[in-house]
């Protein structure tokens, strides 16, 4: 399943850079969000690529929903993780996909095009970027921490931005790389990630890339869930240390 996962990731972001270079047009969703026809047609080659090798496998994708919801195993795509940046010629999104077991994350891949980088896991056997082992940093402090973090009004939306703010005081720095927030965590380059907003196709991935590079995914609450709508990916040495001043009054 890792082999077909990381085949298919780089067939379809090779697809997805076609489009990113000759720039598609773009329509809107009902969350204002933007589709273009790049993740409707990347995401069409990764189920049949999942379809002739897994034909008994469940498939959840974020432009044409889930199939087989009753499968041991789901595939789960997003087709172009940060379509905003695709459309206007920024180069940090990826194509996502992941599988999970009994809804459980345990293999995940990652494919840059427009960078050329291919992170991927597998559970019990690390991440990998470029072939090259990765592990999350080592910061033991949060006024140490280098912080990185999603959309401010997604913040502002789920009444959150004050947290984020309190964060921003005791941390060493905060910026928002777009998609590079992931590999940046993954390389030990940044300490912990805050996402506010995102769905299962957003999450399976991230999951089981920073658990197997030695750090911890959870919600806002502390929960590992892909679910409840938002994520903080950490080096898990600070994670506690985070949620507390997420969860402060």
């Amino acid at each position: 399943m890792i082999n077909i996962a990381i085949d298919a990731a780089k067939q379809a972001g090779e697809l997805a850079l076609k489009y990113f270079k000759s720039q598609p047009k773009v329509s809107y969703k009902a969350d204002k969000s933007p589709v273009t026809r790049a993740d409707l047609e990347v995401e069409k080659l990764i189920r049949r690529i999942i379809n002739r090798k897994f034909p008994d496998h469940g498939i959840i994708g974020e432009e044409f929903g889930e199939e087989k919801p009753n499968a041991k195993y789901k595939w789960v795509i997003d087709p172009i993780d940060g379509t905003r940046d695709f459309v206007r010629k920024l180069p940090y999104w990826a194509t996502f996909i992941a599988v999970l077991e009994n809804n459980n994350p345990i293999v995940g891949a990652a494919f840059y095009p427009a960078t050329r980088d291919l992170i991927s896991a597998k559970k019990n056997n690390g991440t990998y970027l470029n072939n090259k082992k990765v592990r999350v940093s080592s910061t033991k402090k949060i006024g140490e921490a280098y912080m990185t973090f999603g959309n401010i009004n997604r913040f502002i939306q789920k009444g959150t931005i004050n947290h984020l703010l309190n964060l921003s005081k005791v941390t060493r720095s905060g910026r928002n790389y777009g998609n590079l927030n992931l590999k940046l965590l993954l390389e030990g380059t940044i300490d912990f990630d805050l996402e506010p907003y995102g769905a299962i196709y957003d999450f399976a991935t991230p999951c089981i890339l920073v658990e197997e590079a030695g750090g911890k995914f959870t919600d806002f609450k502390g929960e590992k869930s892909l679910t409840t709508g938002n994520a903080l990916l950490s080096n898990g040495i600070l994670h506690n240390q985070v949620l507390k001043i997420l969860n402060s009054e």
